[in-house]
């Protein structure tokens, strides 16, 4: 269920949409009114998920308003309801989720309830996926999963040598193995920005601790070699950045 609220200054324009609202099982109107200061007291105590707004109101402008909501620690979606048409540009150059001409409609309404429904999900999808990244941060999860023999495995991020990439495949090279991973490399490189990895080339992402020794290479190139004799190339771009942290 949505949580919603009306802002609109004439009455029988905001029974009428509330009536509209009460008929849609995916929306709850928890609280309305007809002038700013009243909306934004309520808005901020009730926190609804969805703010149907009027743009000419008495007391004040709901483009205003709809730039004061965007500050919030938690800010609705819009949906604005006018008489207007010229204040479409600015009211979607505000994120708004939709532009509803007066009179509206029941079958107008849903089609922005739908709309609603998608953002919110797509909204909640992405607060979800933050917070596990924010969980990943402060707990300092160091297990990367990689599938091998039909199994998927932790690997302890601290045993990774280094990330390449072999015949267009991305693999995982630590002491004792070799995974295959199905994963792009920027995306593994995200994942292992808080620990000692450096991108030495477009190919291959390496951990700084278990370089050995560095090779000079040929047109200016170096190889990094790693405890087990492997090696991981360093191309010309990256030399600059591999030698101010390896500090040759």
């Amino acid at each position: 269920m949505i949580s919603a609220y009306l802002v609109e200054d004439e009455i029988f324009a905001r029974e009428y949409l509330k009536d509209l609202l009460s008929q849609i099982s995916k929306i709850e109107v928890v609280g309305e009114a007809d002038e700013i200061q009243k909306a934004i007291s309520e808005i901020h105590q009730f926190e609804p998920e969805v703010v149907f707004l009027d743009i000419h109101l008495a007391k004040g402008n709901g483009i205003d308003l709809a730039k004061n909501l965007r500050s919030l620690k938690k800010p609705p979606f819009i949906v604005f309801v006018t008489a207007f048409e010229k204040y479409a540009v600015k009211a979607f150059g505000l994120d708004a989720v939709d532009y509803i001409l007066k009179p509206f409609d029941e079958k107008r309404i849903e089609h922005t309830i739908e709309k609603v429904v998608k953002w919110n999900q797509l909204k909640k999808e992405d607060d979800q996926s933050q917070i596990v990244k924010e969980i990943r941060r402060s707990k300092n999860i160091n297990k990367l999963p990689v599938v091998k023999d039909e199994r998927i495995i932790l690997v302890d991020i601290q045993n990774i040598m280094y990330i390449g990439t072999e015949n267009r495949q991305v693999f995982i090279k630590t002491l004792n193995d070799k995974y295959l991973i199905d994963s792009l490399l920027y995306e593994i490189e995200q994942k292992l920005e808080n620990f000692s990895f450096l991108r030495v080339h477009r190919g291959y992402i390496i951990n700084l601790e278990y370089v050995n020794e560095i090779e000079q290479g040929f047109n200016g190139t170096y190889n990094l070699i790693f405890r087990d004799g492997s090696k991981a190339p360093v191309s010309r771009s990256y030399i600059k950045t591999v030698r101010q942290y390896l500090g040759f």
